[in-house]
């Protein structure tokens, strides 16, 4: 038994250090290829919690114990810039949001790390994807009143 919490804990480990994507390699701009091949991943795996919208208004939304993160506004929402690596290590699962509570978002790395190799994306790719994806649907900052 012992000898199997070993094996299960070694698989776990392994497909998460697949799972996590490269900091260096934080892109400087938005990839749009990269974007539209994350639309059928997003669509897929993250539209029943946060929306086609991505306003957090998914078919299962009102079923979760705490609200879908609006996605359409983590530019806006983080100064301008958009949390490329805060997004990605949501998705993957190096960083729980707080948002989440409980564990409602599963951590998409591992399940993309299990079916690498059945024609699916890898798992880096696939978190890469639907990164830019959402990173590509960014409202654009309200601008500032006009002062009389």
């Amino acid at each position: 038994m012992k000898r199997l919490n070993v094996l299960a804990l070694t698989f776990a480990l392994l497909a998460t250090a697949q799972a996590q994507p490269d900091a260096s390699r934080v892109p400087s701009k938005l990839d749009l290829k990269e974007a539209r091949a994350g639309e059928v991943i997003y669509v897929r795996y993250c539209a029943s919690c946060h929306g086609l919208s991505m306003k957090g208004d998914g078919a299962v939304a009102s079923g979760l114990k705490n609200v879908s993160t609006d996605l359409t506004t983590l530019t806006v929402n983080n100064r301008g810039v958009f949390p490329y690596e805060l997004v990605a290590s949501i998705i993957d699962g190096r960083t729980t949001s707080r948002i989440h509570g409980t564990p409602d978002m599963p951590v998409w790395g591992e399940i993309f790390a299990v079916t690498t190799g059945t024609g699916a994306p890898t798992a880096q790719a696939a978190v890469r994807r639907i990164t830019h994806h959402v990173w590509s649907r960014q409202v654009k900052a309200a601008p500032a009143p006009l002062k009389k």
